[in-house]
């Protein structure tokens, strides 16, 4: 269910953007170069659609403009798998991981929206990296085609997952629908998305993944699923590793229960079973003498 609910909103990017690049105005835009008009009729568009970035590349990888960073154009994206893909005219959608350098093209705002201080974590495997200026993308990249089917040039656009809770609080609204269950996107083995909470009462970005998490998860690519410590507590989780268009692992997603809470609920079930079999018990015996009663009587 969890993945069902992250490969949702990647179809729901990958929509929206295979419609975006039809559309005459981005046709037009592209061809005449008259950049304008696209700009401003796609920017209502994309806060509708709580899209983080839009950018039209020409047929040669160029980019012509970025929505959130105008100015940052003219370099090229050829090499990105999603351009080369849609210049070949096949649509493609997925995750990405966008370094610093590339997240600041995007605009500063962004670039300070994916960058998180990493927190010391028990049980973490060292390291002496202070901040992941990183950034995990969902992103879609779609063909503009003239009325001729020649490839005009690109529509990329995507979103940021690092500080964006959405799938996260979807997710354990779907599987959990308690306050028992949580759910994360990490970065590697960094949290970048979660509402695991930390002793601060904070969302807990920043921190970490287990050491053995991380290595048979991140480096074997093999699912964990069994008790694991989180930030500060013991957890019944499962992680599965999160992979790039290329099939790169470049990060995990994590479902899990806090083990105390879930102890808590076991005995409760017991017990109830338990009173409620000697329940069940107590009645048949009731009956039993009732019936033996009326018997002896006669």
């Amino acid at each position: 269910m969890a993945r069902w609910v992250y490969t949702s909103k990647i179809r729901d990017i990958d929509r929206v953007i295979r419609w975006t690049a039809i559309r005459h105005v981005m046709k037009k835009g592209i061809k005449e170069r008259n950049l304008l008009p696209i700009r401003d009729e796609l920017s209502g568009m994309m806060a509708e659609e709580g899209l983080d970035f839009l950018t039209p590349v020409d047929r040669k990888g160029t980019v012509l403009f970025r929505f959130h960073n105008p100015r940052a154009s003219g370099d090229s994206l050829i090499e990105d798998p999603f351009v080369k893909n849609a210049l070949q005219k096949k649509g493609i959608s997925g995750t990405q991981i966008l370094s610093g350098e590339e997240m600041l093209k995007e605009g500063k705002t962004l670039a300070e929206k994916a960058a998180l201080r990493l927190i010391p974590t028990p049980k973490a495997k060292p390291v002496e990296k202070l901040e992941e200026r990183s950034g995990m993308v969902l992103k879609s990249g779609h063909p503009v085609v003239d009325s001729k089917g020649e490839v005009l040039g690109v529509l990329i656009g995507g979103v940021l997952l690092n500080r964006n809770y959405e799938i996260v609080d979807q997710i354990k609204n779907t599987v959990f629908s308690k306050e028992i269950g949580t759910a994360t996107i990490f970065l590697g083995d960094v949290r970048i998305s979660t509402n695991v909470i930390d002793k601060e009462g904070n969302r807990a970005i920043g921190t970490r993944a287990m050491k053995e998490v991380q290595e048979q998860v991140l480096e074997k690519g093999v699912p964990w699923i069994q008790r694991a410590f989180v930030v500060d507590d013991w957890y019944i989780t499962a992680y599965e590793p999160i992979r790039d268009i290329e099939d790169k692992i470049v990060g995990i997603l994590y479902v899990g229960l806090l083990e105390s809470k879930y102890a808590v609920m076991k005995e409760k079930l017991i017990l109830f079973f338990f009173l409620f079999s000697m329940s069940g018990m107590l009645v048949a015996l009731t009956v039993s003498f009732l019936l033996s009663w009326k018997i002896l009587k006669k």
